[in-house]
C-alpha cells in the first residue's frame, strides 16, 4: 500500500541527491536513511552486528594521526 505526502522542496531536492540511481525509489531512500528507533539493548547489539563499516574520511583521519602527540593549542 502507498500513501501520498506532501513535504517542502528543500527536503525532495534532498531525498532526490541520496537516490543511487534512477531505479531507486524514495522508499528505499527513507529506508536507508532512517533507522527504525531501537527499543532494547538487543535490538542495538543486533543492528551494531548487521551494520555496515561505517564510511572513512582519510584526509581527517591522516590529519588527525600527524597531530598525536603534539599539545593542542599551540606555542604562544
Amino acid at each position: 500500500m502507498s500513501k501520498c505526502i506532501t513535504i517542502e522542496e528543500d527536503v525532495y531536492d534532498l531525498l532526490v541527491s541520496l537516490k543511487q540511481d534512477s531505479r531507486d525509489s524514495f522508499t528505499r531512500v527513507i529506508r536507508r536513511h532512517i533507522p527504525r528507533p531501537l527499543e532494547t539493548a538487543g535490538e542495538l547489539l543486533d543492528a551494531y552486528e548487521h551494520a555496515p563499516p561505517p564510511k572513512v574520511n582519510w584526509d581527517v583521519l591522516d590529519k588527525i594521526a600527524a597531530g598525536w602527540g603534539r599539545r593542542s593549542g599551540g606555542r604562544k
